[in-house]
């Protein structure tokens, strides 16, 4: 059975549903849930770009759909896109799939082991031979790295990029500010590698003992590179396996 997180004060970096499913969670294992949003989804700049792509996969017009985020699938569902039975679902990983399902899709395939962008591209390309494949589109954020439509197209697939939404950062209160550099909020869930660009831009050096705790090793290298320490990257690319994975007290980790 999951210890109780009973004397843990966790920042919670996002909102909306997401934020108070994930908070609930916290609260669950008895910790005190901060939720304060430091990122946030928006429509592209370039909107009517993302409507054509949106209108031709509704439409049937690709064989394979990759979705590269949770966050892409909501955007789909926020414009009211069905994907035919006939176009196949590809997605980064598990969490990235619960969301096509949520969404009423099926997905066809996953990438055994960690999620990542290059585990995706480079299995789903030893399944599947180029001549076998007619039209494929990548539906991702504007900060993703092209690694998949990139790796798509050097390995001869034919490939249209969809930049679904764009990631901005929300400022911090400022007493939310004043509780990282304190400690009095002793753990962080680095859940991406914005959150964590800003959170070091906005908060700079936090305390010693405060625990960050990373979603994957991207976010866990992204974050050593700004010179955070993580205590923490979760087993599997899960809010639920993260939250699992934290120990029940910060006092127990530095022990």
């Amino acid at each position: 059975m999951t210890e109780a997180l009973d004397a843990r004060t966790v920042l919670v970096p996002r909102g909306g549903a997401w934020g108070e499913r994930v908070a609930r969670l916290l609260v669950d294992r008895g910790a005190v849930a901060v939720i304060a949003p430091l990122i946030e989804t928006k429509p592209p700049r370039d909107v009517a770009a993302r409507d054509r792509a949106f209108a031709a996969l509704a439409a049937g017009e690709y064989d394979w759909v990759f979705i590269t985020s949770a966050a892409a699938v909501e955007h789909l569902r926020a414009a009211g896109v069905e994907i035919p039975a006939a176009t196949k679902v590809a997605a980064v990983g598990r969490a990235t799939a619960r969301a096509v399902v949520d969404a009423g899709f099926e997905v066809d395939f996953i990438p055994a082991g960690r999620s990542s962008a290059l585990s995706l591209t480079q299995q789903w390309c030893s399944a599947h031979d180029p001549e076998g494949v007619g039209r494929c589109l990548v539906v991702r954020s504007d900060l993703a790295m092209a690694v998949v439509s990139d790796e798509l197209e050097i390995r001869g697939y034919a490939v249209d990029v969809c930049i679904a939404y764009r990631t901005v950062g929300i400022d911090l209160p400022d007493g939310i500010v004043d509780d990282l550099r304190s400690g009095r909020i002793d753990t962080v869930l680095l859940t991406s590698t914005s959150v964590v660009r800003e959170l070091s831009h906005q908060v700079g050096p936090l305390p010693e003992r405060t625990f960050l705790a990373s979603l994957g090793p991207g976010t866990t290298r992204d974050a050593e590179r700004r010179g955070l320490t993580v205590s923490l990257t979760s087993p599997e690319q899960s809010i639920e396996a993260l939250i699992a994975a934290l120990p029940r007290t910060s006092v127990e980790t530095r022990a």
